[in-house]
């Protein structure tokens, strides 16, 4: 984990949704959980970032508990609580290890940044195990992962040196790139496919709610969504928000969420 704290303190992730291209991951995943969250719900939000959907949810009325690896992110929210008066509690944390936390404590957890760079399947068990045990029964869990067959046409608009046999391979077959190989255009990463992270969580027991493709292809044609006007980018959203759980889109989709209900 060392490699992706490193690569977290180094960049400037609060900006991460400030592109429409970007923004409408964010736009689609506040949609979604929106019409399943019950009113001031507690929520855990597990890979918090820079808080960006903490704050969100806080100023809706929402109770909220963020986690993160990164001391930076903790720190920055710490910091935007006490400016905005809004409570947000925040920790530095492992996904893996929410021990902090009793079990059956919150109506909702988020895990939208964790399942990227547990390259572990152990840990990968670890961290979903500790997701639901930290859940209410009934409450929800939302999930959010990189599809695998996104990545090479991404590649190819902007770093086409990496496509090449051995990435297509690593990203297709095995879902894992490694810091500090050749092949690696991140960090470390896990990358999966929406039948694949269905097949997983089915072996916990849960329901599925909801699985949406949060940014459809938004992300791989960055440049001319972002060069959209007011109009047209609202309209873009619009036909994003009918057609995000459609199987061709989900299917090549940057950004997936998978929502299941813990019985």
């Amino acid at each position: 984990m060392e490699s992706i704290v490193n690569y977290y303190q180094m960049i400037d992730e609060g900006s991460r949704f400030s592109r429409n291209s970007r923004r409408i991951e964010f736009l689609t995943s506040t949609y979604v959980l929106n019409q399943i969250l019950p009113q001031r719900a507690k929520i855990l939000d597990v890979g918090a970032g820079t808080g960006v959907y903490s704050f969100y949810y806080a100023e809706r009325g929402h109770k909220v508990t963020a986690v993160d690896i990164t001391p930076k992110h903790i720190d920055e929210i710490k910091n935007r609580s006490d400016e905005t008066k809004l409570e947000v509690k925040a920790y530095v944390e492992n996904a893996t290890d929410l021990s902090r936390f009793e079990s059956e404590t919150f109506d909702c957890v988020m895990c939208f940044g964790p399942l990227y760079h547990i390259i572990d399947d152990t840990e990968r068990d670890k961290c979903l195990k500790e997701c639901l045990r930290v859940l209410k029964s009934s409450g929800h869990l939302a999930i959010a992962y990189i599809n695998k067959y996104s990545i090479i046409p991404m590649l190819t608009t902007r770093t086409p040196q990496f496509i090449r046999p051995s990435v297509v391979n690593k990203v297709i077959n095995n879902g894992v790139i490694l810091d500090g190989d050749e092949d690696c255009f991140w960090t470390d990463a896990y990358f999966t496919s929406p039948k694949e992270i269905e097949g997983l969580l089915m072996n916990y027991g849960v329901r599925t709610v909801d699985h949406v493709g949060t940014d459809g292809i938004s992300h791989t044609i960055q440049d001319s969504i972002d060069n959209l006007g007011e109009n047209e980018f609202n309209t873009w959203l619009d036909y994003h928000f009918q057609t995000c759980r459609e199987r061709s889109i989900l299917g090549i989709s940057s950004h997936g969420l998978y929502i299941c209900q813990k019985n």
